[in-house]
């Protein structure tokens, strides 16, 4: 995928449970920032620089929106919403 490129829709669970649905966010600015495991030294930070710099995010607008293999319940806390299998 390209940056700007429209992404295929999917569905995963966020941290309620409930179902985040890509389509359903049409219209909206979404960063989807990818990440394969939790306590790894370049996920670890990647995530830190997101918070560190969150009120940059936010001033754009953007939804932030990690996606991990990792479960659910292990991010709990984290500013930005977790969407998991």
């Amino acid at each position: 995928m390209k940056i700007g490129e429209k992404a295929p829709n999917f569905v995963l669970k966020d941290l309620d449970g409930k179902d985040w649905n890509l389509s359903e966010q049409e219209g909206k600015t979404v960063v989807l920032l990818f990440y394969p495991g939790d306590n790894t030294p370049v996920c670890t930070a990647q995530l830190c620089s997101v918070r560190d710099n969150w009120s940059d995010y936010q001033a754009t607008g953007a939804e932030v929106v990690g996606i991990s293999m990792d479960s659910i319940s292990s991010h709990k806390g984290l500013p930005i919403n977790i969407i998991s299998r």
